[in-house]
């Protein structure tokens, strides 16, 4: 359930949902994400606020003992992303899509509780903190993810020389650039000609995700290389629709998505 909160699967699922729903949408809601990161990284660094002591954790999760506790990252991005989704996608009025997403926010924070790496008012003020962001950026970008992610490049910047060298302040400022160089891109997308199209988008692309995020870990040490790769992955999400649509192959046109 913590999972659901961490950034693999949160991008995995802004990524999906470009490539087969709906990719304006989503693309505001991937900037949403990246803003929020930096926004989070220098908050962070800020309150310089410790987690709970090692003794705390349910399990032994040496990787969560990182970084500050206030505010809690999980439940910060959960509010962020599925919040996000709710209102990108006008479903503010439906209360089961309000009840689905207050209820994955609720668990993807209380699993932090609960494992011990976040005390009650880390989620708490975490969570609170997504919900007024969504709201701030939905008023401030007016549906446009260019002005998301130039956002996120405007917090990115402040976040990197605050937090310096951590890998989420690089993936915030690298995945603002390329976010921004992708959105660019947004209206020149060719629309899916068929479900094997689609299909293919999706393997070609989480093939790609996968790649570069294998060799950022390669190189984690070298902090201008992981900015590039981590612009080209956000940038290569928004281009991968462009890439296999360029394909003239036959099948892929022969049933309508």
């Amino acid at each position: 359930m913590t999972e659901l909160g961490g950034t693999t699967a949160l991008m995995v699922l802004l990524a999906v949902l470009f490539w087969c729903v709906d990719r304006r949408r989503s693309a505001l809601v991937i900037s949403y994400a990246v803003a929020g990161l930096a926004l989070l990284l220098s908050l962070k660094a800020l309150f310089a606020l410790p987690r709970p002591p090692a003794d705390a954790m349910l399990v032994p999760l040496e990787a969560e003992r990182e970084g500050y506790g206030f505010p809690s990252g999980h439940a910060f991005a959960a509010a962020v992303v599925y919040g996000g989704l709710v209102s990108a996608y006008d479903r503010a009025g439906e209360p089961r899509a309000l009840a689905a997403a207050g209820a994955l926010v609720v668990l993807v924070s209380l699993s932090r509780v609960v494992l011990g790496v976040h005390y009650l008012g880390d989620v708490i003020v975490g969570a609170a903190l997504g919900i007024a962001f969504v709201v701030a950026m939905d008023r401030v970008t007016r549906g446009d993810p260019t002005i998301g992610f130039a956002i996120a490049l405007a917090l990115s910047v402040p976040a990197f020389v605050i937090a310096g060298g951590r890998e989420d302040a690089l993936l915030g400022l690298g995945g603002s650039i390329g976010g921004l160089l992708g959105s660019q891109r947004l209206p020149a997308l060719p629309a899916l000609r068929s479900r094997l199209e689609a299909a293919l988008v999706l393997v070609v692309g989480v093939g790609f995700v996968a790649l570069v995020r294998g060799l950022a870990s390669a190189v984690a040490t070298v902090e201008p290389l992981l900015v590039v790769l981590y612009a080209v992955l956000v940038a290569g999400i928004f281009l991968a629709p462009d890439a296999v649509g360029r394909l003239e192959v036959g099948p892929l046109e022969s049933t309508r998505p």
